[in-house]
């Protein structure tokens, strides 16, 4: 018996002691995060093991498998496909919650990883696989559930087509691993985007063939014309360093040459990315914090917001819509990116009711929206009221007119900003819309070629469409003289916008002012 109890003994000291669960927490699951729509486990991945990746699972009945079965799959998870790899490149840890290795993608499962990517910090080297990251998954928003098979054919076009994309300190760098490939020049704020040369941050590129050329939302080449050759940049330095430094510290610099007062007002706004102006107007708390910053600690934050919105959704520009524009019915579940009073993004499926104004992120698929808020002018500091009111516009206009139009006003198109009576059977006189104290003026794409290379309107459009614009142009200096408002045309076409200067200037009527605005993409 004695002996019995000493082999016991040393049983027991060489293998350790394994004991049940108490009754407390046997049958639970112990999590290392909050997991949506599914129960998830601890395996083991990457990390160490006490550290392990938690996987998100759509069903009930999943234990922790011990010894073999454990290692087994412990191994199974250490491999990660090219999909896995991406996420994990693009910036989410080990300890993050995935969907199951295998399974298919849900829009609601990408909705939870582009949320957490979003909390992420963006680095230089992260940028360019966070930007193909959350294209793929805001294909899935868009297009509904894929099969893993699917999601690796989608992986595998950014490396058939060698998509490239350029990052916010000018070097292009490969979509899937973050590469440096080669420098193409310092990124500037220009006509409404960031951009190095024929490059635009937030955009695709492809390789293919020996040459860069910007690519359609399905990643083939949009455009025959080359930007760029594809060589060796020998002098590219500190290639391993790559993922070292804030990728947002690059648009810091290219925002402060812009930017050369605090922003006080909703108005000062209009200097900033459509989108992020959006998300900082539609967030009373974090614009209370906001006005009030130094402008280093503005440029700071516009910077890094910018940074974060176009690597996980591809666009910091927006369009401004309202939403029986995006869908039809009462309400529509679209996805909303909202700003917290602490300056973090947020993203959620919400119902919204049809009618509702709202920014529209323009960056391919999936594209997210930012509910504006009524009551946010009026907290910046603008005028609550101007010198006429909102009505009916009763006329028709192209898409990319109405388009151009909601861009530049913020409102909807289907109605006007009417001074002096609503309708011009009650003596009122139309604008196209009013912010700030400012009556805006929007004339879009198309008019370029009704004038000469000198300038001057071609013969055929003298006595009828320039004849029409310094008419309008007439009408409206009456309807808003006294009102202490002033007129701003925006013109789509640099030279349209000379044109109509000119037009303006050879009138006397030097009470508008004309702004070059190009259209956002």
């Amino acid at each position: 018996m004695r002996a019995d109890a000493l082999l016991l003994a040393l049983a027991v000291l060489t293998t350790g002691c394994a004991s049940m669960p108490s009754a407390r927490h046997r049958g639970t699951l112990q999590m290392s995060g909050p997991v949506g729509g599914g129960v998830g486990f601890e395996g083991e991945g990457r990390l160490p093991r006490r550290h392990a990746p938690v996987v998100e699972v759509t069903g009930a009945g999943v234990g922790i498998a011990a010894g073999p079965v454990r290692e087994a799959m412990s191994r199974s998870a250490s491999e990660e496909d090219a999909w896995e790899k991406l996420l994990t490149d693009a910036g989410l840890e080990a300890q993050d919650v995935r969907p199951l290795a295998g399974g298919t993608l849900t829009p609601a499962q990408a909705g939870r990883l582009l949320g957490q990517l979003m909390q992420k910090p963006v680095t230089l080297g992260n940028f360019p696989p966070r930007m193909a990251a959350g294209f793929l998954l805001r294909e899935v928003l868009a297009g509904g559930e894929v099969s893993r098979e699917e999601l690796l054919r989608r992986v595998e076009r950014f490396a058939r087509e060698q998509v490239a994309v350029l990052r916010p300190d000018g070097y292009l760098a490969w979509a899937l691993n973050g590469n440096t490939q080669q420098k193409v020049a310092r990124v500037e704020w220009r006509d409404g985007a960031f951009r190095a040369h024929g490059f635009e941050l937030g955009r695709f590129y492809s390789g293919k063939g020996g040459v860069f050329r910007a690519v359609d939302a399905q990643l083939q080449a949009s455009d025959w014309r080359p930007l760029a050759e594809v060589y060796s940049d020998a002098d590219v330095i500190s290639r391993s360093l790559d993922g070292a430094q804030d990728a947002f510290v690059e648009l810091y610099h290219a925002l402060g040459q812009g930017l050369s007062r605090p922003m006080d007002s909703v108005a000062a706004l209009g200097n900033l990315p459509a989108g992020v102006a959006a998300l900082i107007a539609s967030s009373p708390e974090y614009w209370e914090r906001f006005r009030y910053m130094t402008q280093g600690e503005q440029v700071r934050e516009v910077a890094r917001l910018t940074t974060n919105v176009i690597a996980t959704w591809g666009a910091a520009s927006a369009t401004t819509r309202t939403l029986t524009g995006l869908a039809a019915g009462a309400e529509a579940t679209v996805p909303v990116l909202s700003l917290s009073a602490e300056g973090a993004l947020a993203f959620e499926r919400v119902a919204v009711p049809a009618g509702r104004a709202a920014s529209v992120l323009s960056g391919g698929p999936g594209a997210a929206i930012i509910l504006q808020r009524a009551n946010t002018a009026s907290k910046g500091g603008a005028p609550a009221k101007g010198p006429g009111q909102w009505g009916p516009a009763k006329e028709s206009m192209s898409e990319r007119a109405r388009r151009y139009q909601e861009q530049i006003t913020g409102h909807s198109a289907d109605e006007a900003y009417w001074v002096g009576g609503v309708g011009k059977n009650s003596g009122g006189v139309k604008f196209d819309g009013f912010q700030d104290g400012v009556l805006l003026e929007a004339k879009g794409p198309g008019y370029a070629n009704k004038f000469l290379d000198d300038l001057s309107p071609k013969i055929w459009f003298e006595k009828s469409g320039a004849k029409a614009l310094m008419d309008q142009a007439q009408r409206q200096i009456r309807a808003a003289h006294g009102t202490g408002t002033t007129i701003r045309w925006h013109v789509a076409e640099r030279k349209t916008s000379e044109a109509i200067r000119g037009l303006l200037k050879a009138r006397g009527f030097t009470e508008i002012e004309v702004l070059f605005v190009p259209p956002q993409p």
